[in-house]
This record gives C-alpha cells, structure tokens and sequence, in this order.
C-alpha cells in the first residue's frame, strides 16, 4: 500500500513541477509576444506619424508654389496690360502700374520653402525601417528633389531673375525737396512712368515677360506632378484625409483651450516697435489697440513714423475659434519723431493729414463692406495667462494683471 502511494505522491510532484514548468514557458511566451506587439505597434505609430508628417509637408509645398503662381500671374497681366497701353500710361491707374513694376524690379528676397520636415524625414536613422513601402519613400524622395530643383532655378536661373536693379526704387524716391506734396506725388508717378515705357522696350527686360508664359506652364506642370504624386502617397499609406486633418489640428493645437471666463480680460503683445492690445469684456464687446512705429523715408523728412489703430466691436468664442467683428475704427499718425528738411514742416503735416485720411477711409470701408471680420485660433499656456492668437500667423499675448 505504501508504495502505491509513493508512486501517486511522485506522479503528483511530477505533475505540479509540470504545470509549473509549463505555466512559466506560457508566461514566458506572452511576455515575449506581448513586449513584440507593443514594439510592433509602436513601430506602426512611428510609420503613420512620419508619413503623414511628410505628405503635410508636401502639401504645404504645393499650397506655397500655388499662391506663388497666383502672385506671378497677376503682376504679369499687369505687366502686358502696362506694355500694350505704353502711349497712354496716364490712364493706366497707379496700382497697375505698380504692380508691373514690382513684376520686373528684384527685391533682393529670395524664394523659399520650409525644409524642416525634410531634414527630419532624412535625419531620422528608422526612416526607411519604419516606413516600408519602398515606393512611398522614392516619391518622397523625387519630390524633395524637384523642389530643391526649383527654388535653385527660380533664384538662380538667368530666365527667372528680374532684370532691372532694386535701385530703381531709390530713383523713385529721390526728388526736388523744393516741390509741393502735391508735386511730389505728381513727379513719382512721372518717374514711374518714364521708368516703365523705358525698360518695357528694353530687350532683356521684353524677353523676361516672354518667357513668363513658359514659365507659368512649369509649375502648373510641378503643381500637377506634385499633386498627383501626394494623392498616390496617400493611397500607399493608407493615409485619410481625415488623419491629415487631425495632424494639422494637433500641431496647431497646443495648449488649453479658451473659454469666455478665460478670455475676459486685457492682453498684451509688444514685439519690436510694436505694441497691441486687446480688451475682451463679458458683454462680449471688445476694443483693439495697435501702435507700430516704422521708418519713413519721403524726400523732405526721413524718421521714424508712430501708427496708432482703434478698433471697437463684438466677439464670440465657437470651438476652438475666437471670431472678431469690428464695427468702429479710428486712426492717427504720429509724425513728431520725424527730421524734417528746413521749411517743410508745413508740407510734412500736410502728407501727414493725407496720408492719415486714405488710410482711415481704407479701413472703414473694409468694415462697411463686410471683410474685417476675422477668425484666430486661440489657445492658452498651462498657466492660463498667455494666449496664442493664429491665423496666417501666431501672436502671443500676455494678460494684464
């Protein structure tokens, strides 16, 4: 009987060491097989996250060289509009003729795009781990490279280079300090005339604008490569255009979001030569107060011009999104820190007064036909007390204590 229950104890022992060692190697396993699914999930994240990254940005380039195609065309209608009236600039308004200017001078800025992302996309070691599909990171790559392409040609090429020196619009500016305001503008818009008819019959400047058609077609030609090569991008990603979306919400995002308590208060913003303030109160009206202070540079006083911008109206919050909407707006110049040429003060508060009476009737004309209302998006710093305003731009202000 004695060994029967030996061997039952034994098969017993050997049986729970069994279990144990089997319990251990099924944890073991899982332990493994989970730590793999998270690496692989983590690994997965990482390869979204780049690809949108990357197809934003490529985004990003295409709106850039759109807006860029935009500006280049209206000031080449201009141009030829200018061109085929050249024995009757008087006609032409003043803007048109401006605008042909602007479209044949240099600036001396160059054209860029915001590389940042592509240095990321090229720094980063997992790039080509992560990602995977060989095909996405080769269009990737040929866009990248095409754009690199054309912003060198576009402020390197010969074709694409303005051909008349910024120093024309010094000539502009030099006049008789003897004359009349009146006189004054009379005689640059003359000097821009004589200018124009001038170097539109120029042959160099002639086959600039000539080539402006050619030019146009490629970067509609990069617009449509672009494009097409993106929505592919997508596609191999598996990329929605809903996940671009949140992409683009979470980077512009940051922060606590406002509310009407939060909001109420006054905020300041005071970047160089620059001040603005905002006051938001509970009855949901508001004021805005800018004062820029800029050189100015005019043939009988050279200094530094003080700008000061009223602004009354009401505000609401929807979302994340503060909406303004002006009602009132006033406007003063202030010219005191202005040098002023011997008995000219007079001609100075007169360009003074006028240039303070266009500006005033831009601005409340843009209110009367409807195109001051703005919307920001808004957020605030974990301390409450700094808020960011953006819409092409971010603004940080700061709340009065």
């Amino acid at each position: 009987m004695s060994s029967i229950k030996d061997r039952k104890e034994r098969r017993s022992w050997w049986m729970q060491f069994l279990i144990s060692v089997v319990g251990t190697a099924i944890g073991v396993g899982l332990t493994f097989a989970g730590s793999k699914m998270v690496e692989n999930n983590k690994k997965e994240e990482l390869q979204r996250m780049m690809a949108i990254m990357v197809i934003h940005d490529i985004d990003e380039s295409i709106n850039s060289l759109k807006t860029l195609k935009e500006n280049m065309e209206t000031e080449y209608n201009a141009t030829v509009y200018v061109r085929e009236h050249l024995n009757q600039l008087d006609s032409v308004p003043n803007d048109t003729l401006s605008m042909a200017l602007s479209f044949i001078v240099e600036d001396g800025e160059e054209f860029r795009f915001d590389n940042s992302k592509e240095k990321i996309f090229h720094s980063s070691p997992d790039t080509w781990q992560n990602l995977g599909c060989m095909k996405f990171i080769d269009n990737v790559q040929s866009c990248y490279y095409y754009r690199q392409t054309f912003q060198d040609m576009f402020n390197k090429a010969s074709t694409w280079q303005k051909p008349i020196s910024v120093k024309v619009y010094e000539e502009l500016n030099n006049g008789d300090s003897n004359l009349s305001l009146e006189e004054v503008l009379d005689q640059y818009y003359a000097k821009m005339r004589k200018l124009l008819k001038e170097n539109l019959e120029d042959e160099h400047v002639k086959y600039f604008i000539d080539c402006t058609p050619r030019k146009l077609g490629s970067i509609a030609g990069l617009l449509k490569y672009w494009t097409q090569v993106n929505d592919e991008n997508k596609f191999l990603m598996s990329i929605t255009d809903e996940e671009i979306e949140e992409y683009v919400n979470n980077i512009n995002t940051n922060g606590i979001a406002v509310t009407v308590k939060s909001l109420t208060g006054t905020w300041n913003s005071s970047p160089m030569d620059e001040s603005n303030q905002f006051e938001f109160r509970k009855d949901h009206t508001y004021s805005y107060v800018s004062i820029v202070t800029s050189p100015a540079n005019i043939n009988f006083s050279q200094g530094k011009l003080k700008k000061i911008y009223k602004e009354t109206g009401t505000w609401e919050l929807k979302g994340d999104s503060l909406i303004t909407n002006p009602d009132s707006v006033d406007f003063e110049v202030d010219a005191s820190k202005m040098i002023v040429q011997p008995e000219k003060q007079e001609m100075l508060d007169s360009w003074v007064q006028i240039y303070k009476e266009e500006s005033l009737t831009h601005y409340q004309n843009w209110i009367k036909e409807g195109d001051a209302r703005r919307s920001w998006s808004v957020r605030l710093d974990a301390s409450r007390d700094k808020l960011e305003l953006k819409n092409y731009r971010s603004v940080y202000y700061k709340r009065s204590k």
